[in-house]
């Protein structure tokens, strides 16, 4: 989600950089991913590139491999990013760079290819820190050189996939605590995604890209630890915690937790309809049944509310405070 054709901004100052879409509708979320089919063009290359690159290296250390591609992705982003700030390409040179400076933490991708015990034997507290703070700093200098909007979620991500490593593979028996901790990060990643959308209300500037790549890693940290507990026995539950989450999204005029939770909702109208079973076998005799059913109905009740979005925001809106909605998109 990267604006094409601008300036790049001096480094140290605001991202406050107008969008070429800024005349849509703000209630549209316009989400600029390719400027040109050029951006596919240089995307392909510039896999392949990478992809050949780290397999003529692959004699030399994994950690080395890792540097030279990271070396490489930011060689590409100061052409076909910094200078022409081509979308697309900027995606993925950001996750190269970031997950490389991830896998630098634990200095030996391999290691997932081999077996668990190896794994194990590799990682420890040492490594958790070097995985969390690697990513993090690299996410920190890309977007301090490039202004990429969605290397910021995506050093949190890389954050949060290390510790999901560490702690499913030294101590399984923590996942339920994991999951709650996912939970707590997911809503600090929220407010810190609808803290960007204050400082651009009109969402006219990178702030308003940058809110949207934070509260699509949020959505997804958020819904599916709670909807993955209350699934498969609750799923009236699920149907009232997705009704939260539409006004929620009406609110702050982000869909992304809808979208994050519209499978979950699928499933809970699907056990609804076919009732309440124990064993898979039993709820795959109806499923097939009924799933047309399920899809229209989900399908029609969001397209329906695409379509009078802006009006029911507007009924939303109404019973919050003066002082809550000048702080929200308009």
């Amino acid at each position: 989600m990267t604006t094409s054709d601008l300036q790049t901004p001096p480094q140290g100052e605001p991202a406050e950089v107008p969008s070429p879409a800024s005349q849509q509708r703000i209630d549209d979320e316009p989400l600029r991913l390719v400027t040109s089919f050029n951006d596919v063009f240089v995307v392909i290359a510039a896999w392949l590139m990478t992809f050949g690159a780290v397999m003529m290296t692959r004699a030399l250390p994994s950690w080395t491999q890792m540097m030279l591609a990271g070396a490489l992705a930011w060689g590409l982003s100061e052409i076909f990013v910094r200078r022409r700030r081509m979308a697309l390409p900027a995606l993925l040179f950001s996750a190269i760079f970031v997950s490389n400076s991830a896998l630098l933490g634990i200095g030996n991708a391999s290691l997932f290819h081999d077996n668990e015990q190896a794994l194990r034997g590799a990682l420890n507290g040492w490594t958790l820190v070097a995985t969390c703070l690697l990513p993090a700093l690299g996410a920190a200098l890309y977007w301090w050189r490039f202004r990429v909007p969605a290397v910021i979620a995506m050093g949190i991500f890389a954050v949060v996939v290390a510790v999901w490593v560490h702690v499913l593979t030294l101590n399984p028996q923590a996942t339920g605590w994991l999951m709650i901790g996912n939970i707590v990060a997911g809503l600090i990643v929220f407010a810190w995604a609808l803290r960007w959308d204050a400082q651009d209300p009109q969402r006219t500037t990178l702030r308003s890209d940058v809110a949207f790549w934070l509260h699509l890693l949020a959505a997804t940290m958020v819904t599916h630890p709670i909807f993955s507990m209350l699934m498969p026995n609750h799923p009236l539950i699920v149907m009232m915690a997705f009704l939260v989450l539409t006004l929620v999204s009406l609110i702050v005029d982000r869909r992304a937790l809808m979208l994050s939770s519209v499978i979950y909702l699928l499933n809970a109208i699907l056990r609804m309809l076919v009732g309440a079973v124990q064993e898979p076998s039993e709820f795959d005799t109806g499923f097939s049944g009924y799933l047309p059913v399920a899809a229209f109905t989900v399908g029609g009740v969001l397209l329906l509310l695409s379509g009078f979005w802006h009006v029911s925001r507007k009924g939303v809106l109404r019973a919050l405070p003066a002082s809550w909605r000048a702080r929200l998109p308009r």
